[in-house]
């Protein structure tokens, strides 16, 4: 898998927009200048499922996306212009979104762990386990472990340190953000691991980390490219569903819900979730009960 991440603010288009916003195309769509945030949102979520495209999913035209776009025209046999027809851009967005229904990509709702991310719900177990640090799949079979995080007693700054280390992990990219926010992408021999955690201030407690992981089997398929830049374009830990993967999404209610008989409307995900964060505790030391795809070095298998 090629790590190449050079994004901040998440950002996306449901892909229920996709055939209204190709209806009304008229004329050939310019990647660079002319298109709307829009439609070259369409554009980077298609190419990310392509594989052409590893960066976010933000609206803004720039030179990753129109190197994307002249990838894919190289691929179908086109001139590369870095700009597509609307048939290009048709044929783009069949592909791309056939991809992304492969691999079940829907929204997932955790409000134990008060965060929100797409996963690839296809190569996942149907039910998580619940972790004390929120949700948790592992498929042996198709080499892939996500895990939902909410943590506490330790400093963005020395989980990012910590991370950056164990396992003897060669880094393949990492930018952490003003101590609120960071990214690292890894390889653990030829697996990879992919972390994001943001730091969430509250006015009358203390702070907490929340994040997602991803690690990744030494014998992935080259569309697993897509996963990690996809589950980060859709992560919010927040109530703003905007950015969200397009319905149907997965709720995954939290205690008290479950004891007023089952809500699951959509969460505040900073206030409803009565569940507490996971303290940190021993897994600096890779001991006792920890999110695998972070601390524990699975060797491939």
């Amino acid at each position: 898998m090629n790590f190449r991440y050079s994004m901040i603010a998440p950002g996306r288009l449901a892909a229920t927009g996709a055939l209204v916003l190709i209806a009304n195309l008229s004329t050939p769509v310019a990647t660079n200048v002319y298109a709307s945030d829009q439609t070259i949102r369409l554009q980077q979520e298609a190419l990310l499922w392509t594989t052409e495209y590893e960066g976010l999913i933000d609206g803004r035209a720039g030179d990753e996306t129109t190197s994307a776009v002249k990838k894919f025209q190289s691929r179908i046999g086109h001139a590369p212009t870095g700009r597509l027809t609307n048939d290009e851009q048709t044929q783009l967005v069949d592909e791309g979104f056939a991809n992304q229904r492969a691999m079940g990509f829907r929204q997932y709702v955790d409000q134990n762990a008060g965060v929100s991310v797409g996963i690839p719900t296809a190569l996942l177990p149907a039910q998580p386990t619940r972790k004390s640090w929120g949700s948790s799949w592992y498929s042996e079979k198709n080499g892939i472990a996500i895990d939902t995080l909410r943590l506490k007693d330790t400093s963005l700054r020395d989980l990012y340190d910590k991370l950056l280390s164990i396992n003897h992990r060669k880094i393949a990219y990492q930018r952490f953000v003003d101590d609120n926010w960071f990214v690292i992408a890894a390889f653990e021999g030829d697996a990879t691991v992919y972390v994001r955690a943001n730091l969430v201030h509250f006015a009358d407690q203390p702070d907490e980390i929340r994040g997602f992981s991803i690690w990744m089997s030494e014998n992935r398929p080259d569309s697993y490219q897509s996963i990690a830049p996809a589950m980060l374009s859709s992560f919010r830990f927040n109530s703003d569903t905007r950015r969200d993967v397009g319905t149907p999404r997965i709720v995954a209610k939290d205690d008290s819900a479950e004891a007023r008989g089952g809500n699951s409307r959509p969460p505040e995900l900073l206030v409803t979730s009565n569940a507490k964060p996971a303290a940190i505790g021993t897994c600096f030391n890779g001991l006792g009960d920890c999110p695998m795809s972070i601390f524990a070095f699975r060797g491939g298998h």
